[in-house]
């Protein structure tokens, strides 16, 4: 009988997904569906909750290690391996749209692409992004991962990455995981630190963008770059 209701239940969620999309769903409805391919009978929404709760979030959750999801959250390794397989899926069809070396020529498209950057990523990363003389990217170099901030990051390899790619501009961009967008003394700081040394190697630094869960933050909208370091601009 037990079965029967909860096989109810299944296909009641599956038609309301069908017919209104996800949108409308909660983040542990969304799991309790995909849990669903790996858990082929009983009630998967309390199994969801406690996924969720145990890792906080459902991004945190997609981004830990099978191994972890499995020992704390008491699921099977199959259940932890599709979890992780949705994160690489979503990941690659991110990053898909930014293969060909885009023009980052407007600030939506710029701040689009260091979201992409930060995907499922629950520890803080800086990046540089190196641009030509017409605001399309080069490469984007790796600065620092971890704690961020101004000793964690060295000069040197912002201007190595610069001079090898012989970039005309700069892009900063790093991640808040914690939420808040605003920046910290420590990323203005550093900021001010690499836009004067990358001037005076004649590479523009033209705009250094946070990424939050939800939100972002453009110094070069904010008005924080130094007049000095903002002879470019998006």
């Amino acid at each position: 009988m037990a079965t029967d209701i909860h096989n109810g239940h299944r296909e009641r969620m599956r038609q309301r997904f069908l017919q209104e999309g996800g949108e409308g769903f909660h983040d542990h409805e969304l799991l309790e569906m995909l849990l669903y391919y790996a858990v082929p009978r009983g009630d998967t929404n309390p199994v969801a909750h406690k996924m969720i709760k145990e890792f906080g979030s459902l991004p945190t959750l997609m981004e830990a290690e099978p191994i972890d999801v499995s020992r704390l959250c008491g699921v099977s390794k199959n259940t932890a391996i599709l979890i992780s397989l949705q994160k690489e899926i979503s990941k690659r069809c991110i990053q898909a749209r930014w293969r060909d070396r885009p023009m980052l020529n407007s600030l939506s498209i710029a701040v689009e692409y260091c979201k992409s950057l930060m995907a499922y990523k629950n520890r803080e990363f800086f990046y540089a992004i190196c641009l030509d003389n017409k605001r399309r990217v080069i490469n984007t170099v790796q600065i620092a991962e971890g704690t961020v901030n101004s000793a964690a990051i060295h000069p040197r390899v912002v201007m190595e990455a610069a001079l090898k790619l012989q970039a005309s501009a700069v892009i900063f961009t790093h991640n808040h995981p914690g939420g808040n967008c605003n920046p910290t003394f420590d990323d203005i700081e550093t900021t001010t630190k690499l836009g004067k040394l990358l001037n005076a190697i004649e590479v523009q630094l033209i705009d250094h963008i946070i990424i939050a869960d939800t939100t972002t933050f453009s110094f070069l909208e904010n008005k924080l770059l130094n007049r000095d370091i903002m002879e470019g601009q998006l």
